[in-house]
């Protein structure tokens, strides 16, 4: 009777995968408490989708079920072979369906096929490596996208139709990291006008400080933006409106969204490049992939949010490369200081006379950074890494920030995630060692898994600052998404 009773269990718990995986982040969150040591200042940062590269085209046999893309994943790039633009599909909107950002809906987790995003342009997060589409965790995380092989006729990478319908999304998310606790509730949607134009909007409610795709707390605006492609040059397509430049520039698989992936802002959008106000912005941009392995982008936007005070006074620029199973990308961002108080923190002691001290709004800036990531599908694996150098010009001041680390994917249950990342945030190591400061520098690992549909949830411990301070956390999001409105393929 004992013997078979213990069967019965074991059966029970193997068909019960919901349980399984309660188990297992039970087990974890059993140790994490809140971690001790000084708050870490807030990095300016804002992360997830853009314009960028996929990788659709890896063998679907050596990826397993849960990370082959579903019909809605896949895609050719903004319809090119369709002469329309392709809806994004969020794994988090649901990205998983990412972000982001950057992070989604079942996106600042990550998935949406080649096609338009949230995030004021067209995004197709199948270009990025991740299979799970990281890259669109969050509703705002979406890459553009770079035409891969023709897939098979039914096969999980089947090309999607001309955009064919509109969609809403929700995420509740809270994430917590030692002593500071943030929520956010994001709400928006796509609305197709033909299979060429669209139009998106994506409202936050937050409060806290670790969301850095959220560059402000309380109720905002993130995005309103239109999206239109030639009918008859689809690998061209223009956005003008409220942009998340963080959904269109440096995005990466598995460094990105902080709903997603690592909690640490370090590791998602690149400090050098979010100090030059590289948030939520309104301007025009303009995505070309001339050929799949290659994605152009470039932005004109106002370095004030205020539309008050609206000014085309910054230019950002990225271009995109793919090797088979690799991408590399590099950034660049030119503005004005708008008063964010972002930057590296030695450069606010920097004494500019006259009793001032630090950037002030209006001096000239620009942000380098150079962003490379791999997928080794027989590991279920992804590598990353980050360089960035900023410059403040009016100060002639400069600071420099860098971060690598891996991805494992489906290590313990389907679908799951464990990271492990080292980080230094932006610094100047000439006054941090003049003024006697640690070495801001951090080392994370985190483990995030889905606890049943639309929910996920994460753990991680950090040591930061010269591993003087440890930092346990933990984070929960939900995801919803409709698609209440259809039209035919034109």
């Amino acid at each position: 009777m004992d013997d078979s009773m213990g069967v019965w269990a074991v059966r029970r718990l193997a068909l019960n995968s919901g349980t399984a995986r309660m188990i297992v982040l039970a087990m974890m969150l059993s140790g994490v408490s809140l971690g001790t040591g000084q708050r870490e200042a807030r990095a300016a940062a804002a992360a997830v989708p853009a314009a960028e590269l996929t990788l659709e085209d890896l063998a679907a046999e050596n990826l397993s079920a849960q990370h082959q893309p579903s019909p809605e994943q896949s895609g050719a790039d903004l319809g090119r072979s369709q002469g329309g633009l392709v809806l994004p599909h969020a794994e988090s909107l649901a990205q998983e369906p990412e972000a982001g950002a950057n992070g989604g809906l079942p996106a600042a987790g990550v998935d949406a096929a080649a096609a338009l995003t949230a995030e004021g342009a067209i995004a197709d997060c199948d270009r990025t490596l991740d299979p799970e589409d990281a890259a669109c965790d969050r509703p705002t995380d979406r890459a553009e996208t770079v035409t891969p092989p023709p897939p098979a006729p039914g096969s999980p990478g089947e090309t999607l139709a001309p955009a064919e319908r509109s969609e809403v999304f929700v995420q509740a998310a809270y994430l917590q990291q030692g002593g500071d606790g943030s929520a956010r509730l994001r709400a928006g949607g796509i609305y197709v006008l033909s299979p060429s134009v669209l139009a998106g909007a994506t409202v936050d409610l937050s409060t806290g400080p670790s969301f850095t795709d959220s560059n402000q707390t309380g109720l905002s605006l993130s995005e309103l933006y239109l999206t239109a492609s030639p009918a008859n040059l689809p690998e061209l397509r223009f956005t003008v409106g409220l942009m998340d430049l963080t959904s269109y520039l440096d995005r990466n698989s598995f460094a990105k969204d902080s709903l997603t992936h690592f909690f640490n802002p370090v590791f998602q959008t690149n400090p050098a490049l979010s100090a030059v106000n590289m948030a939520s912005r309104p301007g025009a941009l303009v995505n070309w992939t001339p050929v799949d392995a290659v994605s152009l982008t470039a932005t004109t936007f106002s370095a004030n949010r205020s539309l008050g005070s609206f000014a085309l006074d910054s230019f950002a620029g990225e271009v995109g490369v793919r090797w088979g199973n690799a991408i590399v990308r590099g950034t660049y961002v030119t503005s004005t200081d708008a008063g964010r108080g972002d930057g590296f923190a030695e450069i606010f002691s920097f004494d500019r006379g006259n009793g001032q001290f630090g950037p002030l709004p209006g001096d000239r800036e620009t942000g380098y950074g150079l962003n490379a990531e791999a997928f080794i599908p027989g590991l279920k694996l992804g590598l990353f890494g980050r360089y960035g150098w900023y410059t403040n010009h009016t100060l002639g001041a400069s600071g420099q920030t860098f971060s690598f680390g891996a991805n494992g994917l489906d290590v313990f249950l389907p679908g799951d995630r464990l990271g492990l990342g080292y980080g230094r945030q932006l610094s100047n190591d000439s006054l941090r060692q003049a003024s006697g400061g640690p070495v801001p520098d951090v080392w994370e690992l985190f483990y995030d898994v889905q606890m049943i549909d639309n929910l996920r949830a994460g753990v991680t411990v950090q040591q930061r600052n010269a591993f003087s301070e440890t930092y346990l956390g933990f984070r929960v999001r939900y995801d919803m998404r409709w698609y209440p409105l259809r039209r035919a393929a034109e």
